[in-house]
């Protein structure tokens, strides 16, 4: 990695989580707040969910008496202190991008500066329900752009590599967190046929934007376990842990230097294989995710120890 500093790298890595970070967080909101007022009434899952999904209930009752709609909407739009929100998440991507404008198209940071003020000048309003959705959409589309711009204009070098690991191990994380709380609200029901389960697998789908590609790689039925092994297994959708994992790898290689963190990805696919969804059961579900984010901690750590910690 001599063609770039070890400080230029890690900013541009934690650019690309903070990004996507942002991104997957509008999208889960948009997705949960949709879910929530379809399904008949008495058989919602509380707020609390979108909390668990980002271990934040520690943070979240420092600061709030009750996971009500606008308390728990606040903590994740708007709330600069919460480390999760998007509000935050953007803030952050702005910080790294701006010590490193020198290494990106010069729109990426006008499109990320505007981001950043549109964010801070409406994400208190869109926790009302009529703005919200309106606000998410436009997060998202203006995200989507400026991860349009960085994969059409920086050149395969070491600067676009650290982007696309940081990114993936975000997106891993993410996903495997929504599992876990959609399969705890689902898997521990009375009576998993019923018409409100199916759409909670349906609105997990739409969180990650996977409805499209689960329906032309499984096909047009909802079910637990074929979700479940779509969002860990699919080879070829850019959702999933694998496909995460096996392009972590890549990058990593092209990087070099990489072989410690090359043995933890090795071992992280080793446990995605092993995990069996048709014959999954909450509390195994649950000891396999938990594993999974210790690897993903590991992982992390083992990308800041090779290439960042100087």
């Amino acid at each position: 990695m001599n063609s770039m500093l070890s400080s230029v790298a890690e900013r541009l890595y934690w650019m690309a989580r903070y990004l996507e970070r942002a991104e997957n967080m509008a999208c889960l909101t948009n997705a949960y707040t949709q879910f929530i007022l379809d399904v008949p009434k008495g058989t919602q899952p509380g707020w609390d969910s979108l909390i668990r999904i980002i271990e934040g209930e520690e943070e979240f009752a420092a600061r709030y008496s009750e996971y009500s709609e606008r308390n728990v909407l606040k903590f994740l739009i708007a709330d600069l202190d919460n480390p999760g929100s998007i509000r935050f998440a953007i803030h952050s991507a702005r910080e790294n991008i701006r010590t490193t404008r020198d290494t990106l198209p010069e729109q990426c940071w006008e499109l990320v500066n505007a981001l950043n003020l549109y964010v801070s000048e409406n994400a208190e309003a869109s926790i009302a329900r009529r703005h919200r959705f309106q606000f998410l959409d436009r997060v998202v589309a203006r995200l989507q752009r400026i991860t349009g711009l960085i994969a059409s204009s920086v050149p395969r070098d070491h600067a676009y590599q650290f982007i696309r690991i940081g990114r993936l191990i975000e997106r891993c994380d993410m996903t495997s967190r929504v599992v876990d709380v959609a399969t705890a609200a689902t898997l521990g029901r009375q009576n998993p046929n019923a018409p409100e389960v199916t759409w909670l697998w349906t609105n997990l789908l739409k969180s990650l934007s996977a409805v499209a590609a689960y329906r032309r790689e499984t096909g047009p039925v909802v079910e637990g376990g074929e979700v479940i092994d779509f969002l860990f297994r699919s080879e070829a959708f850019p959702r999933s842990v694998f496909f995460c994992l096996d392009n972590i790898a890549i990058e990593t290689e092209k990087i070099g230097n990489g072989e410690r963190v090359l043995e933890v990805v090795d071992r992280s696919h080793k446990l995605v294989h092993s995990l069996e969804p048709e014959a999954i059961t909450l509390a195994r579900l649950h000891e396999f995710i938990d594993r999974l984010q210790a690897r993903l901690i590991e992982l992390h750590e083992t990308v800041a120890a090779t290439w960042f910690i100087r």
